[in-house]
Parts: structure tokens; sequence; C-alpha cells
């Protein structure tokens, strides 16, 4: 499965501006169901593959590419990687940064709170 980008997220947005300004809702309408249909299909297989937080790979957690190379650099790339790695140790990878870290750090607390939950099948 692929990740949908930024670009592409944009390009659909510009197609769905681009109907509503020639007053085709209908057709701005359509591409949204389609949007919906396809990021729940992949909700589902992201459930379905991954069944515990530490299995999701940290590429899945939308952090910027810089944080994920520095972190691949350490050979961490997925949740259950950052287990027993603290702040602290965060701060020490090159390239990363106090923000950077805290992000790391944030996003790992919000999927764990999701998988708490159960809202994890809603968060992605």
């Amino acid at each position: 499965m692929t990740r949908i980008t930024a670009a592409q997220a944009a390009m659909v947005a510009r197609q769905i501006e681009l109907q509503l300004a020639q007053g085709n809702f209908a057709a701005a309408d359509d591409i949204l169901a389609r949007c919906l249909a396809e990021v729940k299909s992949q909700r589902r297989e992201l459930c379905d593959e991954y069944a515990l937080p530490r299995e999701v790979p940290l590429a899945r957690l939308n952090l910027e590419p810089q944080i994920l190379n520095a972190l691949e650099y350490c050979e961490i790339n997925t949740v259950g990687d950052l287990q027993g790695v603290t702040y602290e140790d965060l701060l020490s990878v090159p390239n990363l940064g106090q923000s950077r870290a805290s992000e790391v750090r944030d996003s790992v607390r919000q999927l764990l709170r999701d998988f708490k939950t159960r809202s994890f099948e809603k968060a992605l």
C-alpha cells in the first residue's frame, strides 16, 4: 500500500476546488467520495496489518523525512524499536534536535492513546 503524498493531496484538493468553482457540485462530491472510500480501505488494511502499536512503522506517523532518516540511521524503524529509548536518547540522535525529538515523542504517545481507546481505526 502506498501513502498519499502532500503533492497528491494538493492536486486532489485543487481538482475539487476547480469543480466547485465551475458549479460542478456532483463532480466535486464524486471526487471526495472516491477519496473517502480509498482512505477507509487503507485504514482497514492498516488495522489488519498492525495489530499491535509496536508493529507500526514510524513512517505511518507522518513524521518529516528528516526525522525518519535520522531514526533509520540509528536502526529505529518501528514504534517497537523505540521501546526503552528515552527522550534524552532521542536528543542524542544526530540531526534530530529538541523539537524533532518532541515530535517523535508526541506522535508515539498519540498512537498509543489511540490504540488504548481503540480509536486507532479512526486515526489511520
